[in-house]
């Protein structure tokens, strides 16, 4: 009985092995040959320079008024603007101002004055930005839950000495 088993046994193992060894080599895919561009094309892209013109301003609703000044310093050495808030009937609604200076010389610089986390902004609050001795283009932006009224958008000239 035993020798019936190690025969059946060896049997099998003789298939398993001879089918292992008559299967066909798998083949190794040959590969495409690709050809790749051998220029890229470029696309020339030119940015306009920053525009000194004043563009429009809209008109916020009365229970959205927001009193701003703007001035320049009247030292020519520092030519500085300054952006002042002065309150409004929007105070308590207003969540920040957006400042940005389109300086003659072509450089764009922006600021903020912000609600602090509890309260409004306090009337007074002001920033202050580097001018230059020629006009330069002040916008400000007036923010209300997610809505911007450009309430100030205007050439600002350096101060003239008398």
């Amino acid at each position: 009985m035993h020798v019936r088993i190690l025969t059946l046994l060896a049997l099998a193992l003789a298939c398993v092995i001879l089918a292992g060894c008559a299967a066909p080599p798998p083949e190794t895919p040959t590969p495409t040959p690709t050809t790749l561009p051998t220029t890229v094309p470029v696309t020339a892209t030119t940015t306009a320079p920053p525009s000194l013109e004043p563009g429009p301003t809209v008109t916020s609703p009365l229970n959205l008024d927001t009193i701003i000044t703007v001035t320049r310093n009247p030292i020519s050495a520092y030519p500085d603007i300054i952006v002042t808030y002065g309150g409004g009937s929007g105070n308590l609604l207003l969540q920040w101002l957006d400042i940005k200076v389109t300086r003659s010389d072509g450089i764009v610089e922006t600021a903020q004055i912000t609600r602090p986390s509890s309260g409004t902004i306090p009337m007074g609050s002001s920033v202050t930005l580097a001018g230059t001795n020629g006009s330069d283009r002040v916008e400000v932006t007036a923010w209300y839950y997610g809505n911007p009224y450009k309430i100030y958008d205007a050439l600002v000239p350096a101060a003239s000495r008398p």
